[in-house]
């Protein structure tokens, strides 16, 4: 299985990262795995529209043409990020904005979407601040990317992760929680 990782968090030294380490390291070796780490790359999240960037031609846009063929090669989509302000990071939607676009993750049917990444799964994996307590009443944006984003480009199924408490955890909780993505990833 080809897996592909979309990983957003600017500090190399936070938790996230260990995620994303546990991750890597736990996927079965038959898989091939490819990460891409949108702020080590420079990700420019910014869309433009103007005279010479047409919203109908960003399915075809050379910035962004190795991450559709990186998506389009991915039998599994993980992506990996913290919920800030109840949402994901400004440069993991920016991507969003300027890979999944019409024409190539779905087109407009008379009534909805029709998906174009059909045959393919993903894992989200959030951190957050808030309580586990809070969960259901949070709109947090890995709900939000699983059911307003990757379903409707037909991605499915599509499995959420939520990691809460993660800034005031203990170490001893922080090992937990790596071990309970170690035992997933190994399953993947």
């Amino acid at each position: 299985m080809n897996i592909l990782i979309i990983y957003a968090h600017p500090n190399c030294k936070s938790f996230n990262n260990a995620i994303l380490k546990q991750v890597e390291s736990s996927i079965p070796s038959t898989h091939k795995i490819k990460t891409i780490d949108l702020y080590k790359e420079n990700f420019d999240p910014v869309l433009k529209f103007d005279e010479k960037n047409k919203r109908r031609d960003l399915a075809k846009s050379p910035e962004t043409c190795k991450y559709r063929d990186m998506i389009k090669e991915a039998d599994k989509l993980i992506f990996i990020f913290p919920i800030w302000w109840s949402g994901m990071p400004a440069i993991l939607k920016g991507f969003i904005d300027r890979v999944f676009v019409s024409g190539f993750a779905y087109s407009y049917k008379k009534i909805g979407l029709e998906g174009h990444l059909k045959g393919k799964s993903a894992w989200i994996i959030t951190t957050m601040d808030a309580p586990a307590i809070a969960l259901p009443f949070c709109n947090d944006y890995g709900k939000v990317l699983k059911n307003q984003i990757l379903k409707p480009c037909g991605i499915t199924p599509v499995k959420l992760t939520t990691l809460a408490q993660v800034e005031s955890s203990s170490q001893e909780k922080r090992k937990l929680y790596l071990e309970k993505i170690s035992g997933m990833a190994a399953c993947t």
